[in-house]
């Protein structure tokens, strides 16, 4: 559906699936119908054999419940005609935190300037996201360096930058992604069955990368709440940047 899966760093979508039955078990398009819904909290895809599951509670009016039955079968049959409302709040939110990770990589590239620290994993959730790196930062140099990739992150912001994604041919979207650093095995994005396989190519304030998640659609988006690197650290040849919206 509409909704984005769990996965990628990112939580899922969350919203409502609805659909109306009438009297005799069928979809009704008519307004006055029993509207029928599933409040979904969670979505998932097996890579493996590429099933989202929607995971969540359905709504039935008390004098439609029957006493016994498969309720998903029964109201949300295979190849019924349903609506899916996406919380726009939450799918806003989630969009902003995620490119405010990807800001991260472009303020790194600016700042640390060639391959010495690239990302080996980003969390972009509401509570506590931050991007890790490959490498290391003196401990005398540390404090300076925060602050040079604050300002560095701010100006990409300032600067409004539009996010650009694209579904390209593997063979294309590998030299963009591993411009500064091979560091995407872009096989792994990829279905190994697919003979043309296309790669889901995000751009965001100049750092490219494979990416399936949700984005806002500029660096200036992120403005409104404030979103700005937090803290630095390091530990075991791994660089944590926190960042997180101005309330948090």
């Amino acid at each position: 559906t509409t909704m984005h899966p769990q996965g990628g760093g990112q939580p899922t979508d969350t919203g409502i699936i609805t659909t109306r039955m009438d009297d005799d078990g069928k979809i009704d398009d008519d307004e006055g119908s029993d509207s029928y819904s599933a409040v979904i909290h969670k979505v998932t895809i097996d890579r493996s054999t590429g099933i989202v599951t929607h995971a969540g509670t359905i709504t039935i009016p008390t004098n439609r419940m029957p006493r016994e039955c498969n309720y998903e079968e029964l109201f949300f049959p295979p190849n019924t005609p349903v609506k899916v409302t996406v919380d726009p709040t939450n799918r806003q939110l989630l969009s902003e935190c995620h490119t405010a990770g990807h800001v991260v990589d472009a303020a790194m590239g600016k700042i640390d300037g060639t391959t010495n620290m690239p990302p080996i994993k980003g969390y972009h959730f509401l509570e506590g996201p931050y991007v890790e790196y490959k490498g290391a930062v003196d401990a005398k140099e540390r404090d300076a360096f925060l602050d040079m990739l604050k300002v560095a992150f701010q100006e990409l912001v300032d600067e409004d930058i539009p996010t650009v994604i694209q579904t390209l041919p593997i063979s294309d979207a590998e030299p963009l992604c591993n411009r500064l650093a091979r560091n995407f095995d872009l096989q792994n994005f990829v279905s190994p069955d697919d003979p043309d396989p296309t790669v889901r190519v995000v751009s965001t304030a100049g750092s490219t990368s494979p990416c399936g998640g949700t984005h806002a659609r500029s660096t200036g988006v992120l403005k409104e709440r404030g979103w700005c690197v937090k803290g630095l650290k390091c530990k075991k040849g791994v660089v944590r940047v926190r960042y997180g919206p101005v309330e948090q």
